[in-house]
């Protein structure tokens, strides 16, 4: 027997705004993973986090592609072949010229492959546009964000070169501030930024950190 469920006017709200949604159509035509590449073509587009130095590129919360596909085009437009990694939990077959791994980028034996990759060479670029599982509660998607974003942070002091760059997904809550300041530590450059293609009732935005900053220890006498 087959049973028919109602939708809620909940879920077919959420339909039909998928369905009508502008990005969601224009991603289709242009053969993105997903809508979430033009989250990526405004922030570059503003920011300019493409050049010819981005030769190195890793990509968090890879799945389903859609910010790596958009950084091998932004990098054959300036006539440069990167290396692209993408890490997730989630399985996924890159396409041909992009890397992936499988797994929890805090694991120090993916840290380990990750570092392996770039040949131990410095990352020029980090993408994250990751978010832990929501619940609906605010302040818990909030700080689930800040949690992640520092972690970020944390391999972008290890891997990021000099004037090297990130950019990554937060959710607006009264933590940010904190993350902010950290960011400031380390880049010459900090911006939040809300592109026009998340969704108006999203809290989501993006902090992207230019200009690395090298740490004491790091600088020549």
């Amino acid at each position: 027997m087959i049973r028919r469920f109602k939708s809620t006017s909940s879920s077919k709200r959420w339909l039909e705004r998928h369905v009508s949604d502008q990005f969601t159509r224009q991603s289709k035509i242009l053969n993105y993973k997903s809508r979430a590449a033009f989250k990526l073509i405004e922030i570059n587009n503003k920011f300019r986090i493409f050049n010819k130095s981005s030769r190195n590129i890793l990509d968090l919360g890879y799945a389903p592609g859609s910010w790596s596909q958009v950084a091998a085009q932004e990098m054959q437009k300036k006539g440069v072949t990167p290396q692209i990694l993408g890490v997730d939990l989630i399985r996924s077959s890159p396409p041909k010229g992009i890397s992936f791994i499988q797994g929890d980028f805090l694991n120090p034996d993916v840290q380990s492959q990750i570092f392996g990759h770039f040949n131990n060479s410095p990352v020029n670029l980090i993408l994250s546009d990751m978010m832990t599982n929501t619940t609906g509660i605010k302040d818990i998607d909030h700080l689930g964000s800040m949690d992640l974003c520092h972690s970020v942070l944390q391999l972008s002091q290890a891997l990021l070169n000099k004037n090297g760059s990130v950019v990554m997904k937060f959710f607006m809550g009264k933590e940010q501030e904190l993350i902010e300041s950290k960011l400031r530590e380390m880049f010459a450059k900090v911006y939040t930024f809300k592109p026009q293609s998340s969704r108006d009732e999203s809290r989501e935005q993006f902090f992207i950190g230019m200009k690395k900053r090298l740490r004491s220890s790091e600088e020549k006498d």
